[in-house]
């Protein structure tokens, strides 16, 4: 007996299932392409955005400081880099020195990087780790520091005290900034 039957045809899809289909597939894949593309543009776009390490930052006010009297004053600095963000705790020592003239020296001393202090009933400042000591205006009374207290740039807007954290080159006679 012959085979009367017709060939059975492949299913026809619906028109319409069919632009869906090609629609969603298309919107899940621009999905996953700018979820993947986020990194990449953040990496070309945020360095003109970043928080710069080594701009002014605010510590305070002026008003604040005891006069002629070495301070040490705290500030926090932020810093961003790609997607990590930090914040770092820093210290200068400041000094007013009468209504708008401040001085601000690095907490570092110039020699082998220890934190010197301040010093009242001597009135200079004394690294606890080799014995250098310096006087109120940063300069030099006993060795074996290679050089005066490193100040750092500052300013004053008002009565706002705004300071430019630097880091220089330890055990050198030159102020050298790292």
């Amino acid at each position: 007996m012959a085979n009367t039957e017709e060939p059975q045809q492949p299913e026809q899809i619906d028109p319409s299932r069919r632009s869906f289909l090609k629609i969603s597939s298309n919107a899940i894949a621009g999905f996953a392409t700018l979820i993947l593309a986020i990194p990449f543009l953040d990496a070309l776009i945020s360095p003109s955005l970043r928080i710069k390490i080594g701009e002014f930052v605010k510590v305070g006010p002026v008003s604040v400081l005891s006069d002629g009297d070495p301070q040490k004053v705290f500030f926090d600095e932020r810093a961003k880099d790609a997607y990590i963000e930090e914040t770092e705790r820093r210290d200068v020592w400041a000094i007013r020195n009468g209504s708008k003239d401040v001085t601000v020296f690095s907490p570092i001393c110039p020699h082998l990087g220890c934190r010197y202090n301040w010093d009242p009933a001597s009135e200079h400042f004394a690294c606890p780790c080799h014995g250098s000591v310096w006087s109120k205006d940063g300069k030099i009374l006993r060795g074996p520091t290679p050089r005066p207290l490193d100040t750092l740039p500052h300013k004053i807007e008002g009565d706002e005290l705004y300071v430019k954290w630097e880091r220089f080159k330890l055990g050198v006679p030159k102020k050298i900034v790292i």
